[in-house]
């Protein structure tokens, strides 16, 4: 048995800004550094022995405000990234409406998700998903780590969130330095080993 504590990074010019990310490396700003020390206040009470963490720099800076002084390894993995967005990276919800098809920010932001929508020249939300799933379960088998923290991306959690909870009728708020716990054994057998008992966030903020 294992437990993720997986979060989101804390907030980038381009969140407040409202422009899409995606694989662009766009660093925090001075409110997701505060942000991320709310994380980092969490697991000195509840500490973690790991950090799986997209190599992105703002996932990375989250990463190590969160941890905190705790001695614990950071592991980069380029598969936690978030989606690649192709041509809508740098975009507000305005430019895509201008630039592209009329309907295409309305299928992205569309509940239940449309799993093989994309953006031209991104990767769709299941690929996306696959690619971040995958990464995860494959370092699940193999650490022997049994508390471990991610740090991940807004569109990776939702996503990774909505697979294992498919029952759940509504979009799952997942706000910048949020934190979802997830758990994990392999004794539930293939495609049950991970799961999520609650989408309420064990940590949230105001802003």
């Amino acid at each position: 048995m294992k437990e993720i504590y997986v979060f989101r990074h804390g907030e980038t010019d381009w969140n407040k800004a409202g422009r899409m990310q995606g694989h662009a490396d766009i660093p925090l700003n001075e409110t997701g550094r505060q942000q991320a020390q709310v994380l980092r206040d969490y697991f000195a009470k509840h500490p973690i022995e790991v950090i799986l963490c997209s190599d992105l720099g703002r996932a990375k800076e989250t990463a190590e405000i969160a941890k905190g002084s705790l001695q614990i390894p950071i592991i980069f993995d380029p598969r936690q990234r978030e989606t690649n967005l192709g041509d809508a990276e740098g975009l507000t919800r305005d430019q895509i409406a201008t630039q592209m098809h009329a309907d295409i920010w309305h299928k992205w932001h569309s509940f239940p998700e449309h799993w093989d929508h994309r953006f031209p020249n991104g990767e769709s939300k299941r690929e996306h998903l696959d690619r971040i799933k995958g990464g995860l379960l494959e370092f699940l088998a193999k650490t022997s780590y049994s508390k471990i923290g991610l740090s991940s991306h807004g569109g990776s959690m939702r996503r990774l969130l909505h697979s294992l909870r498919p029952d759940v009728s509504e979009p799952i708020v997942v706000g910048n330095c949020y934190l979802f716990k997830l758990d994990y054994s392999p004794s539930r057998g293939q495609g049950k080993e991970l799961w999520v008992e609650d989408v309420n966030p064990l940590l949230h903020h105001s802003s």
